[in-house]
């Protein structure tokens, strides 16, 4: 097996983890999220597909693994390219004081595509448009 593409990001955000909690774990609202075009939640609740162009060829199957109200959030994640896992921890350091760290695993399926995308696909930047993108909505929503 290959070895997984690994990024962990830590941030603390100026509001409670029930806010940012209510953000994160809300697929029906995903306007806030810049790249998704379109989510549709599955029937069962558990699974959801994230599409990232109009004509729906390229998408992400995410499955629910693990949801502790306001604490722990986790799933796995497959498209044609790849397979994976997202964690997310929401560790409450205060009332209005949330630490955050999300975890995303990725396994490439092509053995070429692996060794390119370790130099061309940054999974780090990927994950801090999702903290810029979260930080705007908490903002919109200006509740702390």
């Amino acid at each position: 097996m290959n070895k997984p593409i690994i990024s962990e990001k830590e941030i603390v955000l100026k509001y409670n983890a029930k806010t940012i909690w209510d953000i994160v774990v809300n697929n029906s609202d995903y306007k806030w999220r810049s790249g998704i075009n379109k989510i549709e939640i599955l029937e069962n609740g558990k699974d959801w597909i994230e599409y990232y162009n109009e004509n729906g060829k390229f998408f992400t199957k995410f499955t629910l693994k693990d949801k502790k109200e306001y604490s722990f959030y986790s799933f796995d994640m497959e498209n044609r390219n790849f397979y994976g896992n997202w964690t997310g921890k929401f560790i409450e350091l205060n009332n209005y004081e949330t630490k955050c760290i999300f975890t995303e695993k990725v396994y490439i399926k092509n053995g070429i595509m692996n060794i390119l995308a370790k130099y061309f696909w940054n999974l780090d930047k990927i994950q801090e448009k999702y903290f810029n993108d979260l930080r705007k909505k908490l903002s919109q929503n200006n509740t702390g």
